[in-house]
């Protein structure tokens, strides 16, 4: 059996400087949606340390403000400091943003057929729509439950 030799050569565009995605919008939104995941990370990183906090906690049958010391820094000094508060800041707008791409990616990705006799599709509004009420009402859940168990 021969091998058959290929002299065919691949493209690959130049990558002049370091800012090539800053030339396009398109690349600019989508390296600006896929650095929001560093900030995403950063809040997981947050909520871990929390729980390592309270774990932290000595909680016994009668609960004292010494037991409770290392969840009560984490709540007060940790989540009270300016630069946290802005870096919370921050995540929140990114987080915002990366939800809104997102919810603008999904339609046209997702296939939902008005009955099973024909081929028509779901138009992409009601699809955005219901995303959007979806995330308005596990938001209201989330603050609600949060809101109510103070």
């Amino acid at each position: 059996m021969s091998e058959v030799k290929s002299f065919r050569k691949p493209y690959n565009p130049p990558v002049n400087k370091m800012t090539w995605w800053l030339e396009n919008s398109f690349y600019t939104k989508y390296m600006i949606r896929e650095g929001t995941a560093v900030l995403a990370l950063f809040a997981v990183l947050e909520i871990v340390f929390g729980i390592f906090m309270l774990a932290l906690c000595d909680i016994g049958p009668i609960p004292t403000l010494s037991g409770i010391a290392p969840y009560a820094w984490y709540l007060q000094s940790f989540l009270g400091n300016p630069v946290i508060i802005a870096l919370n800041v921050i995540v929140l707008v990114s987080q915002l943003y990366h939800a809104i791409t997102w919810f603008a990616l999904m339609p046209p990705f997702v296939r939902i057929f008005m009955n099973k006799n024909s081929t028509e599709l779901l138009p992409r509004w009601i699809i955005t729509a219901s995303l959007y009420a979806a995330f308005a009402g596990a938001t209201v859940v989330i603050l609600g439950v949060a809101f109510l168990t103070v």
